[in-house]
């Protein structure tokens, strides 16, 4: 059907139209100058501009990268404060510990053992959140499940990544507090006590 644009009359309240062209070979960056004289022939008094269609799809497509973006960034800071919680909570109950972290030394507790020690609490918190985090985290899929683009609700791929992140931020934040509470002197601590 051909129309021409001067009786287009619904494009003009809304600010003009847009008109899509397909090259038969080469480059459609080629053709902007060939089509803006043959649209200046017809109206010397019409604004117009080109866009590539990797652009109009890009441009449709900056809010939801913007939130993409801001999502992730958000993602990235929980983590750190769950990390730091999870260290503040382990430096806590080390210092707690102290006495009788102390107390193994003076009795010939190696250093590494101590470390295992602590870990081996934090491994058990840190366990169990990741456990309670997945089962929670596919219970809730469902509901996010429309939100998400190329991606399954329940990817096993971003399950066992996420969880071992998880772990791997758990073991950092417990590793540093229990490293320190193997370099305690004992005669100190026990003089302290």
């Amino acid at each position: 059907m051909y129309l021409p644009l001067t009786q287009w009359d619904f494009a003009i309240p809304f600010g003009g139209g847009s008109i899509s062209v397909r090259p038969a070979s080469g480059s459609p960056v080629l053709l902007a100058r060939t089509i803006a004289t043959a649209l200046t022939n017809v109206n010397r008094d019409v604004a117009f501009d080109f866009r590539t269609m990797t652009e109009q799809v890009n441009a449709s497509l900056s809010q939801e990268r913007l939130l993409a973006i801001v999502s992730g960034f958000f993602g990235g800071l929980a983590l750190l404060l769950a990390g730091l919680g999870l260290y503040g909570v382990t430096a806590y109950a080390v210092s707690r510990r102290r006495t009788e972290i102390g107390i193994r030394m003076a009795l010939g507790a190696a250093p590494a053992r101590v470390v295992r020690l602590v870990l081996s609490r934090v491994s058990i918190l840190v366990g169990s959140g990741v456990l309670v985090g997945t089962g929670v985290s596919v219970w809730a899929s469902k509901f996010v499940a429309t939100l998400l683009y190329g991606l399954e609700p329940r990817d096993p791929v971003t399950l066992v990544g996420s969880a071992a992140l998880f772990a791997a931020v758990g073991a950092l934040a417990g590793w540093l507090p229990a490293r320190r509470a193997s370099h305690v002197d004992p005669a100190e601590v026990l003089r302290d006590s």
